[in-house]
């Protein structure tokens, strides 16, 4: 999408989060050893649900079910109650401390949110964030109730009707209750693969796509004054993590 250019992709937020744990770990030796976090593990960029499911081989493994995230879970060592309060500024029942127990300094918001101002650089962009989460979502929004993309639902209904099975619109197999379930069911699996077919079939991700670029592109260009200040804000951001983690990544 159009408006995703404003947004950091999948590698670097994955640096940012690295960064801003290497600098609340930086800030955290400051209270003692001990108290270090683990790194995030790499961020992996995954098939976009938008649109409802788009890869087949998820659907026939899982359903709508979402792949568990790369790398597995993982037990990492959760922080103890103190190295909260200097973690995030405040203790576990929203009490504000700008102090430790032997008189140290926690800084406002803590290490986490302190590393969260450093890599900001300046005042948060707030009102152009909101503006590229506007477009995202209005987009989104619109494209539902254009001809083409009515059209398109109509088609890929008429198809998974033909196969069984009785959905308004993609987000509606999505939505299924029946499919709330720990573990996908066979049906599930059904359902989601007749869903690809009858996506490829019609053409849907193409033709919806194409309509809410078109909405977006428009939208970009009537806030294209915030848009520009986020895209350097971004870069900014993505340029201080990097310098962060060259200093402190080892």
């Amino acid at each position: 999408m159009p408006v995703e250019r404003f947004a950091l992709t999948a590698e670097e937020s994955g640096a940012v989060d690295r960064a801003k744990v290497l600098l609340a770990n930086e800030c955290l030796a400051g209270f003692g050893p001990g108290s270090r976090i683990p790194e995030p593990p790499p961020l992996v960029a995954e098939s976009s649900r938008r649109y409802g499911i788009s890869d087949r081989e998820v659907a026939r493994a899982l359903g709508y079910h979402l792949p568990p995230p790369a790398g597995g879970a993982g037990a990492t060592k959760q922080p103890t109650e103190a190295q909260d309060t200097i973690l995030f500024g405040e203790t576990r029942a929203g009490e504000r401390q700008s102090t430790a127990p032997d008189g140290h300094p926690i800084p406002p918001g803590g290490c986490y949110g302190d590393a969260e101002a450093r890599l900001d650089g300046g005042p948060r962009p707030e009102s152009d964030i909101a503006a590229a989460a506007t477009i995202d979502k209005e987009s989104f929004k619109q494209s539902l109730a254009t001809p083409t993309v009515e059209a398109a639902f109509h088609a890929w209904s008429t198809c998974m009707e033909g196969r069984g099975y009785h959905y308004q619109n993609p987000m509606a197999s999505v939505g299924d209750r029946a499919f709330d379930t720990a573990e996908p069911t066979e049906r599930e699996k059904a359902v989601a693969l007749a869903d690809m077919d009858c996506k490829t079939e019609t053409g849907l991700l193409k033709s919806w796509s194409a309509v809410e670029a078109e909405l977006q592109t428009r939208m970009i260009e009537e806030n294209s004054t915030a848009l520009n200040r986020l895209s350097s804000f971004q870069k900014r951001k993505i340029g201080l993590a990097r310098e962060v983690i060259a200093r402190l990544g080892g």
